[in-house]
């Protein structure tokens, strides 16, 4: 795609990007101020029916993240969950949704540690017992 580009022309064309990319920023920056003092003083904005589409070119750090579980916690929480379906035991499908992880998830624990956990044994397509 690019190989009948010169690098010149290259270097160029990524620092017109990066300067189209910090204007944006700065746009985007003043439209906030703009709503923020509209707001303050009850005055409409003049785009009311349609807004404008913010886009931010790199993806920001979420304060929330969710917190690593305890090394092992899926294996108890696993066991516990095949211990109280007793004999009959448990499809992946069941587990998923009693544990909250995804499906996928389980049957790559299932492939790979469910395979060496004593007394885990496999009775049926994607079901699991206990003992």
């Amino acid at each position: 795609m690019f190989t009948n580009i010169p690098s010149a022309a290259l270097r160029q064309l990524v620092k017109l990007s990066e300067r189209k990319e910090a204007l944006m920023t700065q746009i985007q920056e003043i439209d906030r101020r703009m709503v923020r003092l509209q707001g303050k003083f009850g005055v409409p904005s003049a785009s009311a029916g349609r807004s404008a589409p913010v886009t931010v070119s790199r993806a920001s750090r979420s304060r929330n993240r969710r917190r690593r579980t305890k090394r092992g916690a899926l294996k108890e929480k696993i066991v516990q969950a095949l211990r109280a379906a007793g004999r009959k035991g448990a499809t992946i499908r069941e587990l998923s949704k009693k544990l909250g992880v995804p499906s996928a998830n389980l049957y790559v624990w299932f492939n790979g540690t469910g395979r060496n956990t004593r007394g885990i044994r496999k009775i049926g397509v994607a079901k699991y017992r206990l003992g």
